[in-house]
């Protein structure tokens, strides 16, 4: 079973780094995958299961956290491609196992870390649209 060592920081950092990259993997993936491209969500969520089981082994900051989760990207791919994804039966509604995912973000939440990370790179932040 997949497990974090335990510790609030592996935690929020894997938060984190989802909240962060998780748009752009799924953007790389379609682009990738050409014809292929509805895996992109099957691999990516196979990739952050990867993500979350080596996430202790990740020596990069968080600015460039990319590279390597595209690593792990390019082994879920073959996997993916091959047939061999693993697949493994994982009862989300103990406790435990309720440990291992991220806590999705709101839409508010995930709009102003994005609002955040485009500050930080001194771009425009683009104007958000309402559903109504």
């Amino acid at each position: 079973m997949l497990e974090l060592d335990g510790t609030p920081g592996d935690r929020d950092r894997l938060t984190l780094l989802y909240v962060i990259y998780n748009a752009r993997l799924v953007r790389h993936l379609r682009a990738r995958l050409g014809a292929r491209w509805p895996a992109a969500e099957d691999i990516a969520q196979d990739t952050w299961v990867m993500v979350a089981a080596r996430l202790a082994e990740c020596r990069v900051t968080d600015d460039y956290a990319f590279t390597w989760i595209c690593e792990l990207t390019r082994t879920a791919t073959l996997a993916h491609m091959r047939g061999t994804r693993r697949e493994t039966i994982t009862d989300f509604t103990s406790f435990t196992a309720g440990l291992l995912l991220p806590t999705v973000p709101s839409a508010e939440d995930e709009a102003l870390a994005n609002t955040v990370v485009l500050a930080m790179l001194d771009q425009e932040p683009m104007p958000l649209e309402v559903a109504a």
